[in-house]
């Protein structure tokens, strides 16, 4: 992903929000299994976590879709443990995408 391609999240694909279900192997370890609108379970990897303002957020790409598209969730947490919940706010997509392009500039 360039700098100039925005994060794509897409509602279709991702309910209003997903109890994170990892199985945290080795193997897997970036590896969140979420449900889709009809309730098949869909394997993205986690491609980064970023933390702004005391929020939390993570970059998703699905790991079946051959498009580099990613999906924006801001981590929240309740009884269960960490729920992730699509970030629908076109600023707070952009800011995200920032501190994403900012990091990986620093690692080139």
């Amino acid at each position: 992903m360039n700098e100039n391609e925005n994060i794509i999240e897409d509602e279709n694909i991702i309910e209003d929000e997903n109890t994170i279900e990892n199985d945290n192997t080795d193997e897997n370890e970036n590896i969140i299994v979420l449900l889709d609108d009809e309730g098949n379970e869909v394997e993205f990897e986690l491609i980064i976590t970023v933390e702004k303002d005391g929020k939390e957020y993570a970059l998703l790409k699905n790991i079946e879709d051959d498009v580099d598209d990613m999906f924006a969730f801001r981590i929240d947490e309740d009884e269960e443990g960490d729920v992730l919940i699509p970030v629908e706010d076109d600023e707070e997509i952009e800011m995200i995408q920032k501190m994403y392009n900012e990091i990986i500039k620093e690692d080139e």
